[in-house]
Order: structure tokens, then C-alpha cells, then sequence
């Protein structure tokens, strides 16, 4: 579920405020795009689930967690309220993360001209909807507020979705 969240909101990611349980983790991101551009009072939440056992290997919960507690030594003063922090203990950047994502792609015989870390939302979005994952909650996932966003710029065509080349290929890397 980490391709429907933007990068800039995964560096804002409250790790003081993470609610860990067995099927997810959550917690508000501070400042998030859909608060920036609007006067919404509303907290945006971004929240992960558990995968089923057979998806396991992808599974963001169990990741995550596994993240969380390898990182626990290296949290100091200098890590702030950040989830994702450097070797150093110092947070990581949009930059950085965008760095990644795009490594991955390129790695994946994706064009990295053409296609940017933001375009993982798209791709992650449809093809959830391409595989009956039901609307509202591919919407409620990407914190969409708009039905029209998610149809005029998220559920897009994915060549070759059945065969499940995004999942292949860029999802099972990371």
C-alpha cells in the first residue's frame, strides 16, 4: 500500500503517534498535501494493512514492523517525530525516497524518463481496481476526496495487469 502514499507525506509520517496492531499500523501525517491545499481541518490518516499469509513476502505490516524495530537503537534527538530515519538517526528526505522509488523502476525496465516516483500512485491505484479491490477502498487507501480525482487521474489502463507485471516487477522488489 506504500505506492498510494506520496513521498512527501511518508517523511511526515508521525512515529510518536503510530498505532501498531496485528493487521496494521497507523498514524497522521502531519501537514499532508490534501491539508496544505485546502482549508480541510480534517487529520489525514495514513494507514497500512496485513496481507493475507500467501502475500506474505509483501505484506507492508510486517515490513514496517520489521523496520521499526531493526531502526529502535538508532532513533535520537535528531530523528524527530519522523518513521523513516537514516543510518545516522537523522530523517530521511523526499529526495531520498524518491531516489529509491525511482532505483526500483529503472531496475524494473521501467522508463524513468517517463515515469516518476508520483507515477506509482496511478499505477498502484489501478491495479488495485483492476483487481476488484472496490472502489471506495482504493479511494479511502490513495485519501482521495473526490470520486472524479481517482477516475480522471488514478484508474488508468495497466498493460499487461493480468499478467501482473507491476506487481512482478516493481511491488515484490521493494
Amino acid at each position: 500500500m506504500f505506492g498510494l502514499a506520496r513521498s512527501s507525506d511518508l517523511v511526515k509520517w508521525s512515529y510518536k503517534s503510530l498505532i501498531i496492531t496485528e493487521h496494521s499500523i497507523k498514524a497522521p501525517v502531519i501537514n499532508a498535501k490534501e491539508q496544505r491545499n485546502t482549508k480541510n481541518a480534517d487529520i489525514s490518516i495514513l494507514e497500512l494493512t496485513s496481507l493475507d499469509e500467501s502475500n506474505a513476502s509483501i505484506c507492508p505490516v510486517l515490513h514496517l514492523s520489521r523496520y521499526l524495530k531493526h531502526s529502535e537503537q538508532r532513533r535520537t534527538a535528531s530523528s524527530g517525530d519522523s518513521v523513516f530515519i537514516l543510518r545516522d538517526g537523522n530523517p530521511v528526505s523526499v529526495e531520498y525516497i524518491n531516489s529509491i522509488v525511482l532505483s526500483i523502476l529503472s531496475k524494473s525496465g521501467i522508463d524513468i524518463t517517463k515515469f516518476k516516483s508520483h507515477s506509482t500512485r496511478s499505477a498502484m491505484a489501478s491495479l488495485l481496481l483492476s483487481n476488484n479491490v472496490p472502489f471506495h477502498v482504493v479511494k479511502k487507501l490513495g485519501r482521495w476526496k473526490s470520486n472524479d480525482t481517482v477516475d480522471n487521474f488514478y484508474d488508468k489502463k495497466i498493460i499487461g495487469e493480468k499478467s501482473g507485471g507491476f506487481l512482478n516487477n516493481v511491488v515484490q522488489l521493494s
